[in-house]
């Protein structure tokens, strides 16, 4: 038997089968319908018992059972013979040879004998492309922008800040203390009259610190933020989030050279180890603590990394002891630790510390951050490009380089 001979025995073999179910389908749908009116009988024949005897004949009930049980089982034959029908639809619903040749007139007058062999050409079948760029189907295109996570920026919040009208900022800060205070006494004996009163001394540094303007800036096009809804707002957005983590990590690590800010880690007091038995990170930030109550500053925040605040809040007493030394589960208070708030954050390298008190220092903010759009930019205006930036100016005055310790933990 030949490829195409074989190709039409399966088409008529599947077109035989399809109309048998029907008839089957069609069959049973009757006899649904015919035990369906049997129940109906059966339940006038209960209620007319209930009526009469206030109860139904157990052979009644038996025999209503029995029917509504041979009504489940015709149904459910029903139902299979549905779903073997969608299921075969299914797969061949982009385009069945078999059903198209049955259907065809060449099949029909081989059925009525006045051929001996059929032969159907078929065109191409219309069919969808999958994936990207389908020319018949259009994609559900879900509105907005899905961006990574913003980083929780806190380190604006623990410092205070104020205005300034000038590009630098200079302030006097008090070098030594010679404190001589005391009685007036003199001489042998001892006289408490008419004597030279002790003389104290104080000397004072000029520091200042210039004003630094962070920026950055994206161009796009007139006609894609005309086009494109919300885009110049999610542009704003985006470049308002990265010039104030930018800041962040300025106010905490910026070295002062190359127009940075002057960080806190880098004017900060180095932690001093004065004990070969403090190695472990509760006990480190302690000392930190103690070293800056011995300058008598009083720390108000520490800044850890999310990893060190990690170990630190699982960490175990140890042995058979599973209790853990700092954290609690059960505990959703704000982070802690020897009754200074926690600021975990990113922006500080694991394995480094912050203590500071915010009294030691100030933020001077001499341009709040904005964002601007502009067409004057080089060529824009011929190109029909608009320009959008994002820019602030500001100055961290660190008064008192004692009030922050950091070390490594």
């Amino acid at each position: 038997m030949s490829a195409e001979e074989k190709a039409i025995a399966e088409a008529v073999e599947k077109a035989l089968e399809e109309k048998l179910e029907v008839v089957q389908l069609k069959k049973l749908e009757e006899k649904l319908v015919s035990k369906l009116d049997e129940i109906s009988e059966f339940r006038d024949r209960v209620e007319g018992e209930l009526k009469t005897n206030g109860e139904a004949a157990t052979e009644t009930k038996g025999e209503l059972g029995k029917l509504i049980g041979q009504y489940n089982d015709i149904f459910d034959r029903i139902e299979g013979l549905e779903q073997s029908a969608v299921s075969k639809k299914g797969e061949s619903e982009t385009f069945d040879i078999g059903a198209e040749f049955i259907k065809s007139d060449q099949f029909k007058d081989l059925q009525d004998g006045r051929t001996g062999r059929a032969k159907v050409e078929f065109k191409t079948a219309i069919i969808n492309a999958t994936g990207q760029n389908q020319p018949l189907v259009a994609a559900d295109r879900l509105p907005g922008f899905n961006t990574t996570p913003n980083r929780v920026l806190t380190i604006r919040d623990v410092l205070p800040s104020s205005a300034t009208d000038s590009n630098l900022i200079e302030f006097v800060r008090e070098n030594v203390f010679t404190n001589n205070a005391g009685p007036t006494v003199s001489g042998s004996p001892e006289a408490y009259e008419n004597v030279t009163k002790p003389e104290s001394g104080i000397t004072f540094t000029l520091q200042n610190e210039a004003v630094v303007t962070l920026a950055h800036w994206i161009p796009a096009s007139k006609q894609v933020i005309a086009d494109s809804a919300g885009l110049q707002a999610f542009i704003s957005g985006r470049l308002m989030y990265g010039l104030k983590l930018k800041e962040e990590t300025q106010l905490l690590s910026g070295t002062g050279a190359n127009h940075q800010l002057n960080g806190l880690i880098t004017q900060a007091t180095a932690w001093t180890n004065e004990s070969p038995n403090i190695t472990n990170e509760v006990d480190i930030i302690r000392s930190a603590i103690k070293q800056a109550h011995v300058a008598e500053y009083r720390p108000d925040f520490v800044v850890l990394n999310p990893q060190d605040w990690f170990d630190i809040e699982t960490r175990k007493v140890g042995g058979s002891d599973d209790r853990y030394v700092v954290g609690n589960p059960r505990n959703m208070s704000t982070p802690s630790l020897w009754s200074l708030p926690i600021v975990v954050t990113n922006s500080i390298s694991s394995g480094t510390f912050l203590i500071g008190s915010s009294m030691g220092a100030e933020i001077k903010d001499r341009e709040q951050a904005m964002v601007e759009v502009s067409r004057e930019n080089s060529d824009n205006f011929v190109k029909n490009m608009i320009t959008i930036l994002a820019e602030e100016r500001l100055a961290l005055v660190v008064y008192r380089t004692e009030a922050f310790i950091t070390g490594s933990l």
